[in-house]
């Protein structure tokens, strides 16, 4: 038998790990998936996400979200517009079932050490706002 069979491909219920860890191969994509596995809620906000990890520009931000999303490691859901105010979240993210289950496989991301590593972290009163408002349906 294969080690490896174990992973085999399918349409839409598991990922391939190696082009997961592929898309993973960059400091930047792993730190979100770190802030996202070490966030309280499970699913932070944009705003959470750069302010976890200031060393990333917007736009860099915006092409790593849009790269671990469209590899299926992440979900994103937003919240209706009408009601909030001006600078308040209204999209976030969350990993996918497909990519706990690969990271639990694999034994690296393990919720623990990131939410205590994010506990740590002195949190502005809009961060702490932030990380208090209702989640949106994935």
């Amino acid at each position: 038998m294969n080690p490896f069979d174990q992973f085999s491909h399918t349409e839409h219920d598991q990922l391939d790990p190696f082009k997961t860890m592929g898309v993973l191969d960059h400091v930047g994509r792993k730190n979100i998936i770190g802030t996202i596995v070490g966030h309280p809620k499970d699913a932070p906000s944009r705003k959470e996400i750069k302010y976890y990890n200031p060393g990333i520009s917007e736009a860099t931000l915006s092409r790593h979200l849009v790269r671990l999303e469209e590899c299926g490691l992440i979900d994103s859901a937003s919240k209706q517009r009408e009601g909030l105010n001006r600078g308040d979240s209204y999209r976030y993210y969350r990993l996918t079932e497909e990519a706990r289950e690969l990271f639990d496989q694999l034994n690296v991301f393990g919720p623990v050490p990131y939410k205590n590593l994010l506990e740590q972290v002195e949190r502005s009163e809009e961060i702490r706002a932030a990380e208090n408002a209702e989640r949106p349906s994935f």
